[in-house]
């Protein structure tokens, strides 16, 4: 079974929990499209399924929610409603959930994973023009950059080199002048 395979049933089963069942209005569209998934082209309410279930998942499967929405970063119409829609749970689900934690525990190997995973997401935001056009913002270009500062203290060599090359994405896509 293929990397993809096993991240496509590890999600489908997070998905049919009982505590997603309980926690989230829906995951309807999330389980239909994991059925036959194309990472190219997710309908809008599979994404915003996959975003309410991101809110509510702790550890290994906010790690593998989060692997799943670095893929479908990379394709433009996936890209254009995860951000535009869903940018105010960036700042809540990613950067302020890691914001709380210490990143500097050498034992925290979970909460490293996610931060790692966390980053990879982003740097993908720039593999799309409508990412590329919506870090324009200032608002989320402050949240990014903020966040990616923050990341440059963790203990884990991975998430800094991570970072770095989300801050250095950033600085070649930035089209404002400042």
């Amino acid at each position: 079974m293929g990397a993809l395979e096993k991240m496509k049933e590890f999600v489908t089963t997070f998905a049919k929990s009982e505590e997603a069942q309980k926690e989230v209005k829906s995951t309807t569209h999330i389980i239909q499209w994991l059925s036959n998934m194309k990472l190219e082209y997710a309908p809008r309410e599979a994404l915003d399924e996959l975003l309410d279930l991101i809110e509510i998942a702790e550890d290994k499967n906010k790690i593998a929610l989060v692997d799943l929405l670095r893929l479908l970063m990379m394709h433009e119409p996936n890209a254009a409603h995860i951000l535009n829609r869903h940018w105010d749970r960036f700042e809540v689900c990613i950067f302020g959930y890691l914001q709380c934690i210490d990143i500097k525990d050498p034992e925290a190997k979970v909460m490293q994973n996610y931060h790692l995973g966390s980053l990879r997401m982003l740097a993908n935001i720039y593999q799309t023009d409508s990412g590329k056009d919506f870090m324009q913002g200032e608002d989320p270009s402050n949240s990014l950059v903020n966040f990616c500062t923050f990341s440059l203290d963790s203990v884990n060599p991975k998430v800094v080199f991570t970072a770095a090359v989300v801050v250095f994405n950033h600085i070649l896509c930035y089209k404002r002048e400042k």
